[in-house]
């Protein structure tokens, strides 16, 4: 019934659906930030990417119709991406960032999303061992970069899509490589410090009051929410995987020193979520 209910509303949202999941996590976390003195020059970049994105957003869902693009192609770009991380000299022997000017993007944040929905829009063309590679060879990537929490999260929801197409005769066999790394990426975790305002947002917020601590945890889950909500019977496996990388992103942050996404500081899981909300609302009306 209730996920009826959001189905019949999402009309009603666009094109301002993906605002309103991401704009209270960003929101709070600002105000966490500043009530704690933290330097404008880093909550502002949350705000500059609130406002970019959201330009962004809207822009693409005010067209019916956008170009083509080739999904292999945009895959191989994305992999290439994170294969960069490796040339950036790194924290403790951790490479997840870019460096752009003043700017560090945790790449991993930004293409993950769009490896999942290429991906899978590739597997349609029946090209699943190619897939299966491809994922793979990204899952080996963010075991070496080292980041426990997406070989985990891509890990899982890669499996979700991939367990259909493949057959039952090498499915185990190839699926049990995404969990075996998976563990031992938590066995191996990173040692890196926490920083208050990135991991440690949550217990900023909890410090100045229940109140603000509890709107911070309920504007967390409303972001895997909208891809297990607004799924429909053609985009339903793409949506939901998105949903399941989300969800592990965000509740290894309680397991693990790892980024709080949006609510804490950084540009890029706010690109990287805005870019997965924005496809999901534009599928919902024009694909």
């Amino acid at each position: 019934m209730i996920r009826g209910f959001f189905q019949n509303m999402r009309f009603r949202f666009h094109p301002t659906l993906p605002i309103i999941f991401m704009a209270p996590s960003i929101i709070l976390g600002i105000f966490t930030m500043y009530h704690n003195n933290v330097s404008s020059n880093i909550w502002l970049q949350n705000f500059a990417a609130l406002i970019v994105v959201s330009v962004f957003s809207c822009f693409i869902l005010s067209r019916k119709k956008l170009p083509k693009r080739n999904s292999l192609i945009v895959v191989l770009i994305s992999i290439i991406l994170l294969v960069l991380t490796f040339f950036n000299a790194g924290i403790d022997n951790v490479h997840r960032y870019v460096s752009i000017g003043a700017i560090n993007l945790n790449i991993g944040s930004i293409v993950l999303p769009i490896l999942l929905i290429e991906l899978e829009r590739t597997l349609r063309l029946k090209n699943w061992w190619l897939i299966v590679l491809l994922s793979l060879g990204t899952i080996v990537i963010l075991f070496f970069q080292p980041d426990a929490s997406k070989v985990t999260a891509f890990s899982i929801a890669s499996i979700y899509f991939l367990s259909k197409p493949i057959t039952k005769n090498i499915q185990y066999i190839i699926l049990s490589v995404p969990i075996m790394l998976s563990i031992l990426a938590w066995y191996f975790i990173d040692d890196l410090p926490t920083v208050d305002y990135v991991e440690g947002i949550l217990l900023m917020s909890k410090e100045i009051g229940p109140v603000l601590f509890i709107l911070a945890v309920l504007s967390l889950t409303m972001l895997p929410l909208p891809f297990f909500l607004f799924k429909t019977s053609v985009n339903q496996s793409i949506s939901i995987s998105l949903g399941i990388y989300f969800s592990i992103v965000l509740l290894s942050t309680i397991f693990g020193n790892f980024p709080v996404p949006l609510l804490g500081y950084g540009v890029s899981p706010i690109i990287g979520y805005s870019i997965a909300i924005t496809w999901l609302n534009y599928y919902q009306h024009y694909i």
